[in-house]
C-alpha cells in the first residue's frame, strides 16, 4: 500500500495498535490513561489548525466554520450519517462508522474505542474552547449509533455555499503521521525508552498489515 492510499481503516488500526502496545508496556490502567492524554493532545492540535483555517477564510470560530474546516473525508459508503440542525443546536447521527468496522475486523475494538472517549471534545476544545459537545451515544460503547449534540446552531445555507470554494481536507497519511507523533511525544515524557519501543513495535505490526511503504508515517527515532 502506498502512503497516499491510506484511509480510515489504517488510521483506526494505527490508533488501536498504539493503544494495545502502550497498555502492554505500562499496564492497562496507566496505558489507557496515557492514550487518553495523547488523544486529547492530537485532537486539540487538529482543532487549533481548523481554527487557523477559519480565520484565514475570514470566518468566525462558530459551528458553521467548524464543519467547513473539517479535515477528513471518507470513501463512499464507509460512513453513514445524518445531520439535524436546530436554531440553537446541531446533531449528528452516525449509523455506520469505518473506524469501528476496522476495530471489529481485527479484533481490537477494546483498544480502538478509547479514541471515541476524547477525540471529538478535544477537537472542539482546540477549535473554540467548547461548543458544549455531548456524545450521547457511541457505537464503540455498544450503542446502535453515535449521537453527537453540539449546543450551537449551524448556518446550513452559508455552509453549503462556502463548501463550493473552500476545502481543508488533509490526506489520512498526514493524520496518521500526526497521530503517531502525538502518542510518541506523550509517551516519551514518561519513559523515552519505552516510547521508542512502542513506536518500533507498532511500526512493525502496521507494516506487516499494510506494507513497508506505510512506515513513513512513523516518527524517526534517530
Amino acid at each position: 500500500m502506498k502512503p497516499d492510499e491510506i484511509g480510515i481503516e489504517q488510521h483506526a488500526v494505527l490508533y488501536a495498535l498504539l493503544a494495545r502496545n502502550t497498555c502492554k508496556a505500562f499496564g492497562e490502567e496507566q496505558g489507557r490513561e496515557m492514550m487518553r492524554i495523547a488523544t486529547r493532545a492530537y485532537g486539540r492540535q487538529r482543532g487549533r489548525r481548523m481554527a487557523e483555517n477559519a480565520v484565514r477564510a475570514g470566518r468566525p470560530k462558530d459551528m458553521t466554520s467548524f464543519f467547513l474546516c473539517g479535515e477528513w473525508k471518507g470513501r463512499e459508503g464507509e460512513n453513514v450519517s445524518e445531520m439535524k440542525y436546530k436554531e440553537d443546536s446541531t446533531y449528528s447521527f452516525v449509523h455506520k462508522c469505518a473506524w469501528h468496522d476496522a476495530w471489529q475486523k481485527y479484533g481490537i475494538r477494546s483498544y480502538g474505542s478509547l479514541y471515541c472517549l476524547d477525540i471529538d471534545d478535544a477537537i472542539c476544545e482546540g477549535f473554540a474552547g467548547s461548543f458544549g459537545l455531548q456524545v450521547e451515544q457511541a457505537i464503540g460503547k455498544g450503542d446502535d449509533c453515535c449521537i453527537f449534540h453540539w449546543s450551537e446552531g449551524t448556518d446550513t445555507e452559508t455552509l453549503k455555499e462556502l463548501r463550493k470554494t473552500h476545502d481543508h481536507i488533509l490526506p489520512f497519511s498526514f493524520h496518521c503521521k500526526e497521530l503517531a507523533f502525538c502518542v510518541y511525544d506523550t509517551l516519551r515524557q514518561a519513559d523515552p525508552a519505552a516510547a521508542a519501543e512502542i513506536i518500533a513495535k507498532t511500526k512493525a505490526e502496521f507494516e506487516d498489515l499494510y506494507g513497508r511503504e506505510t512506515g513513513t508515517i512513523f516518527p524517526s527515532l534517530i
